[in-house]
């Protein structure tokens, strides 16, 4: 038996080790959790300083957002020196302060790490960057490469240099999707599509193998005239004459020819650049000029740095709130607008002395009708009170965006604003099908027939398809009927401009959808001017990011399954919650994937 006592002190030692593992990952989780949050403590105390002679640098990263989605908080904690996405309106701010700060004497754009940005943001920037300009301080650009995004941004610049390698991507723009269509039919699954609006084309993805003629016809009439301002803005920028933008795409390729296969060169022969350096030569370049001969070193100082070193007034008469994301029922999380944080927002708004008017910052493809409805409804009675509410359209208020919307005294869009989308639908599967494919037999009891209509394992149930069908219509006619009291338009011509179908900001000012095109500014100026207010009045923007482990995670999550959207699985994924009959739900979305 004594095998047995040694068999014992065995696992005594392997029990041991294992302790001793546990103990040691333990020791040094607690240690590195102490030296993050002493690093974040002795961040709080740290405020960079803006010396004389100083370079601010727009070296934007990551997607470009309404707001960030770390907080200086997160971004202490994790050590961090600048976030890894770009808030909008922190780069405004800093350009209007930048241009009257005399320790800073120019600009500089180096927005290689920029990955993507609204036609939109990309205008509200390159906006700031001539409202900088008019200070008399110049701004430069330089990169290795430019994407058509960075380069709409840097074609702001007086001047703009290129890397010797590098190349301008400037190649027009597209809307693209998959089509899951046979697919999901030969997995067996039947998708019921309850919608109102010819060109409500979001459920066709999930139907079809190829687009309908009705999502060509209404891609390519907003896509060309959103193609149009933005090269219009270019070559504005450039001093180039029209249709220059167009001509070098079409004569690229003799153009590369001509160059020997050098990209640089192409650009410059083309006057989208003025010159080919290196970074150091454009540094050297940029200090002796801003030196006037006089050789001298410069600050360069990013524009997170910058933006930290900011005093933002806690209250102001005229207060912004952000609407980003898709909008659900419930809490906001990043990249969602939850009704439920927007509408505590605004009743808190509303019952604050001190604020005499609101600017609703709408960057949203829409979302749940249910919700939409409910922040409108909180929007009004805003206004109710006496306070006008200015809406500014962003990159998109579509759909459920224009939904809320409509709550506005006055509607700003942008002139590439993506809006209208005005039409409902609604998603159910069954897998009745599928479940004889793969010789899975079901059974149920139940009391009446409306306790087990939702069931996925047989088909949609007639009497279920016509309540959906008829809840469906009704949610359409409320909308084109709120659209119709909110803006003043006979109901006839809503149902022309509606139908689900999408708009440029310009497109939507010629169909009275909106009042008038215009930037941020000047949708603060209008917010002003209702309120009676005067012209110097401050604003101040309402930031409703969580600063908690669980929105932390969320925005990771979000990270690691973007990749997912090169190949058009976000659609798939983003409306998973859509398949579910336990859950009803109508919905007022518009899927529009564009980016410059």
């Amino acid at each position: 038996m004594f095998i047995f006592r040694y068999i014992a002190k065995f696992f005594k030692l392997i029990g041991k080790v294992f302790c001793a593992i546990g103990a040691f990952c333990f020791g040094a989780i607690g240690l590195a959790v102490i030296l993050i949050l002493g690093y974040g403590f002795l961040s709080a105390f740290y405020q960079p300083s803006i010396p004389k002679q100083s370079v601010l640098v727009l070296d934007l990263t990551g997607e470009v957002l309404e707001l960030p989605t770390e907080s200086p908080l997160s971004m202490q904690l994790f050590g961090s020196a600048s976030p890894t996405n770009t808030a909008l309106h922190d780069v405004i701010a800093s350009l209007e302060n930048a241009s009257k700060d005399d320790r800073v004497d120019g600009v500089l754009l180096k927005l290689d790490k920029l990955e993507s940005a609204g036609i939109d943001s990309v205008r509200e920037i390159g906006l700031a960057l001539d409202r900088f300009k008019t200070s008399g301080k110049p701004v430069f650009a330089w990169g290795t490469n430019f994407s058509q995004a960075q380069y709409s941004i840097a074609a702001h610049a007086n001047e703009i240099y290129l890397h010797p390698m590098g190349f301008i991507g400037v190649k027009g723009l597209s809307s693209d999707r998959l089509y899951y269509g046979d697919l999901l039919q030969n997995l067996g699954v039947n998708i019921h599509v309850f919608k109102a609006g010819a060109y409500k084309s979001f459920p066709e993805s999930f139907t079809r193998n190829s687009p309908s003629k009705e999502w060509i016809e209404a891609e390519s009439y907003w896509l060309n005239d959103a193609w149009h301002s933005l090269t219009t803005d270019i070559e504005r920028s450039r001093g180039l004459i029209p249709e220059s933008v167009n001509h070098y795409i079409d004569t690229l390729v003799e153009n590369v020819q001509h160059s020997q296969g050098n990209l640089a060169q192409a650009a410059l022969e083309a006057n989208l650049i003025d010159g080919i350096k290196t970074y150091d030569a454009t540094i050297s370049y940029i200090e002796e000029k801003l030196s006037k001969g006089t050789p001298s070193k410069f600050n360069f100082v990013s524009v997170y740095d910058y933006a930290s070193t900011l005093l933002t007034p806690i209250s102001a008469p005229v207060a912004v709130l952000i609407a980003e994301g898709e909008i659900r029922e419930g809490e906001s999380e990043p990249g969602i607008v939850g009704a439920e944080t927007l509408i505590e927002q605004i009743q808190a708004l509303k019952e604050q002395p001190d604020v005499k008017a609101l600017v609703l910052r709408v960057n949203s493809p829409g979302g749940s009708a249910v919700a939409s409805e409910m922040i409108r409804d909180a929007l009004d009675q805003f206004k109710k009170a006496g306070k006008p509410i200015v809406v500014s359209m962003g990159d998109m208020a579509a759909s459920g965006g224009y939904w809320i919307s409509m709550a506005g005294s006055e509607i700003v869009a942008s002139p590439v604003s993506i809006t209208g989308s005005i039409g409902v639908f609604g998603l159910a599967p069954t897998f009745e099908k599928t479940l004889d494919k793969i010789k899975i037999g079901h059974g149920s009891v139940s009391t009446t027939w409306l306790a087990n209509a939702e069931k996925l394992s047989g088909p949609l149930d007639p009497r279920l398809e016509k309540v959906l069908t008829q809840s469906v219509a009704r949610t359409y006619a409320d909308f084109t009927k709120l659209v119709s009291q909110s803006r003043g338009l006979p109901i006839q011509q809503v149902q022309i401009v509606a139908q689900g179908r999408v708009w440029t900001g310009q497109q939507a000012l010629d169909r009275h959808l909106v009042d008038s095109v215009g930037d941020f500014n000047f949708a603060i100026d209008r917010a002003k001017a209702l309120a009676k207010l005067p012209p110097n009045t401050n604003y101040t923007i309402v930031n409703s990011q969580v600063e908690d482990i669980s929105s932390l995670l969320q925005g990771s999550l979000k990270k690691w399954t973007a990749p997912l959207s090169f190949m058009g699985m976000d659609a798939l994924l983003m409306n998973a919650q859509l398949f579910n009959l336990n859950e009803p739900e109508l919905y007022a979305h518009s899927l529009v994937r564009c980016r410059p």
